[in-house]
């Protein structure tokens, strides 16, 4: 089986591609640029050069227009956010697939950084505009195309805590990765934090001011590995394919264990992702737990057929983006339902009591209530209950209640 996938590493600045199984990667500055009175547009540095001579109008930072429902008037039409963005990825897929002869991709993941519903509902309508299927449009966090792009490489590599530097003009991100083997399937974590540290890197183009970079990555490395040991330190970004100016720093990294390099990561990664999803999941058999995944398991006990049972409305590492759950319970006396929450590794437990005091009352056994929930991140669930009626005995009451739980403080 050789399916045809796209990983996409997207963010306000720049934009790479790879064409699975090709390793190499096309980059793209994220801005494109319509040609004057002419519906044709160029992305990237063609953009700029035709902004450059007159000839276009740019536009940038899609993924924040998109995020903040913006307009653009260019050539005096106005666009939503949403529709550049969609133009935006099918001339870098088009201009992708001249380039290296490749055939349109089956299977798309895009990896991002900061997932809400609202972006990923937009990315997912820009694919799905452009012919794309549905159930083939995938979104997921950084962390997570991390992960399968560490997986990919041999397991000396991360048999222990796994690090990586990102390091772009506008931000400075460090992310950690660490697998539990103890379980039958691979439990993986990983975690990143951007940095107050980051730097202009015009700042690189004299001696003084890479000294300087070098100097604020070593601090920071200092302060954010400490004493821990790693099997591997990977370098990425396009700022560090050119690196002899941070001598000091990769010199601290090589103390802490091996440092590898790759500009292309999260690409990668989100192609290898795509290729575990059209494989069913088989390739790499793990449960992630990072941004855009569940890091607890979330359910109810309910008595079903004389057995008490759980009934699971989110499990460790599902997409807190996927469908909801909806059920149809008939209390017992009580007027709570108490939703159990467990972190992954099973040491922190809470209980959570929703009550349903604004229910009409009714006689035990006779009150049936609609249960829908659906989560809004990795920490905060929503539910929505309304009263279901019991038959014709009595008919349902438009009565309901919306209520917003937090998992985790």
């Amino acid at each position: 089986m050789n399916p045809k996938v796209l990983g996409i590493d997207l963010s306000d600045t720049s934009t790479g591609l790879i064409f699975y199984p090709d390793e190499e990667a096309i980059t793209f500055p994220t801005v494109v640029s319509k040609k004057k009175g002419e519906d044709a547009w160029v992305v990237g540095e063609d953009a700029y050069a035709f902004a450059l001579d007159g000839k276009g109008i740019i536009t940038d930072k899609l993924l924040k227009l998109t995020r903040k429902d913006g307009v653009a008037t260019i050539d005096g039409i106005k666009y939503k956010g949403v529709d550049i963005l969609k133009i935006y990825f099918r001339e870098i897929i088009n201009v992708g697939m001249e380039k290296l002869y490749k055939e349109k991709p089956e299977e798309v993941v895009v990896a991002i950084t900061g997932l809400d519903e609202d972006i990923v509902k937009d990315i997912r309508g820009a694919f799905v505009g452009l012919g794309y299927q549905p159930n083939h449009i995938h979104v997921i966090s950084k962390e997570e195309s991390f992960i399968y792009f560490v997986l990919s490489l041999k397991k000396d590599i991360w048999n222990n805590k796994v690090g990586m530097f990102e390091l772009s003009d506008v931000s400075l991100t460090y992310y950690e990765m660490l697998v539990n083997r103890n379980s039958r399937k691979l439990l993986v974590s990983a975690e990143s934090e951007t940095m107050d540290e980051a730097f202009n890197l015009q700042i690189l183009n004299n001696p003084s001011g890479a000294k300087l970079a070098d100097k604020i990555l070593t601090s920071v490395a200092e302060k954010v590995m400490d004493k821990k040991k790693f099997s591997s330190i990977f370098l990425t970004g396009q700022a560090f394919s050119q690196h002899e100016w941070a001598d000091g720093f990769i010199g601290f990294l090589c103390s802490r264990g091996r440092v590898y390099l790759d500009t292309n990561i999260f690409a990668k990664g989100a192609a290898f992702k795509g290729v575990d999803l059209a494989s069913g999941g088989n390739i790499y058999n793990i449960t992630a737990t990072c941004e855009g995944r569940l890091k607890s398991d979330v359910f109810i006990n309910v008595e079903s057929k004389g057995k008490s049972c759980k009934v699971y409305l989110g499990k460790v590492g599902d997409f807190w983006d996927d469908p909801g759950t909806e059920l149809l319970l008939i209390p017992d006396e009580s007027e709570m339902i108490e939703i159990h929450v467990v972190s992954v590794d099973g040491k922190h437990k809470k209980i959570i009591p929703v009550s349903l005091d604004f229910l009409p009352k009714r006689p035990v056994k006779t009150r049936r209530i609609c249960f829908k929930t659906n989560f809004l991140s990795n920490k905060t669930m929503n539910l929505e209950i309304s009263d279901a009626g019991f038959g014709d005995m009595y008919p349902a009451m438009d009565v309901s209640r919306s209520i917003e739980v937090s998992l985790w403080d």
